[in-house]
């Protein structure tokens, strides 16, 4: 889903700590602070449940290892 091509046109996957450091990078200059991946985890499980995925279905998808994921609901 996220990639990107370097300078000979070769597909690499956008790796969890290159995007974390780009997206701290904007924030930062925006003066923001820095997101440290564990909020889109919330917010991914928090938007399906909005829009009515199954709670199982999140909990399988998002790779929760317990049902911790239900007290972030919002």
């Amino acid at each position: 889903l996220f990639s990107w091509h370097d300078s000979r046109g070769m597909l690499h996957p956008m790796l969890k700590t290159a995007a974390l450091r780009r997206i701290n990078s904007i924030l930062s200059s925006a003066g923001w602070g820095n997101s440290f991946g564990h909020s889109f985890h919330i917010g991914g499980a928090s938007f399906y449940l909005s829009r009515g995925v199954s709670p199982e279905i999140v909990h399988l998808h998002g790779h929760w290892r317990s049902l911790v994921y239900k007290a972030y609901i919002r």
